[in-house]
């Protein structure tokens, strides 16, 4: 998977929709054009709710598709839906690692039993944006801990 492939399209439309206040017509229209090509590299060209808006060229209905996102009474694009996976995937492989090698460590009296580890929280995976994580944070799956570190909410 590229890392290219990493950004969240409920983003991404936001942005451009954010750079289409105060434009002409000509640039308009070159945002416009810049968010079709947005929902055809995230295959979201079929999804209505989302298309529709984008081919209507209508702020208005892009605002009200961002605030149904946001309240939860709309689902977030199923490209959106498959990062936030592959990142709760790659934080959750990076924290059992870390816990692994925790529990490994030669600083452990190897005669002894031996402990779980006691970690509870890592930095999250560089290969996604921050916007991915905050977006985790927000859906509660992760917590930040401060420091740079998120806590899983459920282990």
């Amino acid at each position: 998977m590229d890392a290219a492939d990493n950004w969240l399209l409920c983003n991404k439309l936001k942005a451009l929709v954010a750079e289409l206040e105060g434009k002409d017509q000509a640039a308009a229209a070159s945002v416009w054009k810049r968010m079709e090509m947005a929902l055809g590299r995230a295959d979201a060209e079929e999804d209505a709710e989302i298309a529709l808006p984008v081919l209507d060229q209508s702020v208005e209905e892009m605002q009200a598709l961002f605030a149904g996102w946001a309240d939860g009474s709309i689902h977030l694009p199923a490209w959106d839906k498959a990062v936030l996976k592959r990142a709760l995937k790659a934080y959750r492989k990076r924290l059992k690692l870390v816990r692994l090698d925790d529990e490994a460590s030669s600083s452990r009296n190897p005669l002894s039993k031996g402990t779980e580890s006691a970690i509870t929280g890592v930095r999250a995976p560089e290969q996604y944006p921050q916007e991915v994580w905050d977006m985790l944070i927000a859906q509660g799956k992760l917590r930040d801990a401060g420091h740079g570190l998120l806590e899983l909410t459920t282990i």
